[in-house]
């Protein structure tokens, strides 16, 4: 079966990490980090957002709607990129390789790793931004950790992490957080019989919360103590709430396949999609909370298509990561 290298990597790697949270941690934690300069913002006077030059993005980390702005947010290994009424967009600045980023009503959060030559230390940790990326707000872990998987609420209530790596406050595991990462409670997953972590996606304004596994999609109404699963066992690879619906996308029988499931009834419609070969599944999802009838995803391959009448038509925004 062929599937991306990246997601294989990674489902690899959580795998382990799941094992050893389960078994080699307490089963209830919670730590206070102390924020070093947390007050401190890194900006630039000449950080200013202009037409985006002809380039190839090579990695796709993240994509959403941020509440503050208008446009669609894709996060590279060369900084924020912005779709904007059929043209792309960059800060002239600031191009850090943003990783596990959220959109949020106020901004966006990430982690990561800084550009080149850039005063700040490696890695991120987890950082917040209210203008267009042109300043950082350290939150957490700054100089220590990098998450890829970093979930947040778009309301920024609340955060969820997979903690690859043990740092000074936190062992192996799965972690919430719900005041910008001043304290981290384990998330117990109570139900799981996956033996694989994947993408965790989180209800704009309530304490439901979902991930996504090879065996299916688990889905938790009490912050992730307690989940139970809610697809067939399929290899979902990315998934993202509205507020009455969940999407998410599938690689099932050499096909990429894409889902709504209704909140409240549990019941499940196809979306159609252009068609992806079954080596460029899904990576991403995103909803536009201002307009929930606008959705964008992104592939393995750097594809984003973008729809705004609820998935019946798509456009196709970026191919391969180039922008021209």
């Amino acid at each position: 079966m062929v599937f991306s290298m990246w997601h294989k990597k990674l489902l690899s790697i959580l795998a382990i990490i799941f094992l050893l949270a389960l078994f080699g941690c307490s089963t209830h934690e919670q730590k206070e980090t102390k924020r070093t300069e947390i007050n401190e913002k890194h900006a630039d006077p000449s950080f200013e957002i202009k037409k985006a030059e002809p380039q190839r993005l090579e990695n796709i980390f993240g994509i959403g709607y941020p509440g503050n702005d208008e446009g669609l947010y894709i996060a590279s290994q060369n900084g924020i990129k912005i779709f904007s009424n059929g043209s792309w967009l960059e800060g002239t600045t600031q191009k850090h390789e943003y990783m596990g980023f959220q959109t949020t009503l106020d901004g966006f959060i990430a982690s990561g790793h800084p550009e080149k030559d850039s005063k700040l230390q490696d890695p991120l940790g987890i950082v917040k931004s209210i203008d267009k990326g042109a300043s950082l707000e350290q939150l957490a872990f700054y100089g220590e950790s990098n998450f890829y998987f970093l979930s947040s609420s778009y309301n920024g209530k609340t955060m969820y992490i997979i903690n690859q790596e043990k740092n000074s406050k936190l062992k192996l595991g799965v972690y919430m957080s719900e005041d910008e990462g001043k304290s981290w409670e384990k998330v117990m997953l109570k139900g799981l019989d996956s033996n694989t972590l994947g993408m965790i996606a989180v209800h704009p304004e309530n304490n439901i919360m979902a991930m996504s596994t090879r065996e299916g999609i688990y889905y938790s109404e009490d912050k992730g103590q307690n989940i139970k699963k809610i697809t067939n066992p399929i290899m979902t690879t990315a998934l993202a709430f509205s507020e009455d619906s969940l999407y998410y996308s599938s690689a099932e029988n050499n096909k990429v396949l894409f889902y709504k499931m209704d909140l409240q009834s549990f019941n499940v419609n196809s979306v159609n999609i252009p068609f992806l070969s079954y080596d460029n599944p899904i990576t991403y999802i995103a909803v536009n909370n201002k307009d929930q009838n606008k959705l964008s995803f992104a592939t393995y391959l750097n594809d984003v298509y973008e729809s705004a009448d609820g998935g019946q038509t798509w456009k196709l925004v970026l191919k391969n990561g180039r922008i021209e």
